[in-house]
């Protein structure tokens, strides 16, 4: 089974109706959703940590994170530390979305081969923090690599640890991010809380 949990910091339910991204649209109308919550303030770091630590405190673990080691997968671009983790590993604040992109969904692709795959996209949220981009071409970006990779994938789940900046802050975004998944949510009329998105996964991927 070729499992895939990918998040993009940064992508919000409310810039994702105004852009209206295609792929994305159509798991939102034919997979389970749900709405992440993590309030402020929220970092890349503290973030990802308790989604791979399947715990609430948002604490660096030492060495190969909980959710990795219980699932076997392939880390691919994970913000938990700067540069990032992984196959694909950038520097957080000089990355360029486009490039990230093309990166990310090439080592996604060959690492789905061979087993579970964790992968993390943060251009969204530091082009947006820079204003480098415009809005909706950037949900375009990221709709069009979603959609290569998620189709490779025989379960998934996507989904945003925050949602996008509020602030110049880089740990003020909205507290709502997204959930799309073929498991459905822990509880139908809660909010997905970010250790539930690494339990879900280990179940997923058994």
């Amino acid at each position: 089974m070729k499992a895939l949990l990918i998040g993009v910091d940064g992508l919000s339910y409310t810039s994702f109706m105004k852009c209206n991204p295609r792929f994305l649209m159509s798991l939102f109308g034919s997979t389970f959703r749900g709405v992440v919550v993590n309030r402020r303030p929220q970092t890349h770091e503290s973030s990802w940590l308790s989604v791979l630590g399947m715990d609430y405190s948002g604490k660096p673990n030492e060495g190969v994170p909980e959710l990795a080691k219980a699932t076997g997968a392939t880390l691919v671009n994970v913000p938990i530390s700067d540069p990032t983790t992984g196959i694909v590993s950038l520097k957080i604040h000089e990355v360029r979305l486009e490039d990230e992109l093309n990166q990310v969904t090439e080592a996604v692709l060959e690492s789905l081969n061979r087993g579970p795959v964790i992968a993390g996209i943060v251009g969204l949220d530091v082009e947006l923090h820079r204003g480098s981009l415009d809005k909706c071409k950037a949900y375009s970006m990221v709709d069009s690599a979603l959609r290569k990779m998620v189709n490779a994938a025989d379960e998934f789940i996507v989904f945003s640890p925050f949602g996008e900046p509020k602030a110049p802050s880089e740990s003020e975004h909205e507290e709502y991010g997204i959930y799309l998944s073929t498991v459905p949510r822990p509880s139908e009329h809660e909010t997905v809380k970010l250790p539930e998105i690494g339990l879900l996964f280990r179940k997923l991927v058994g």
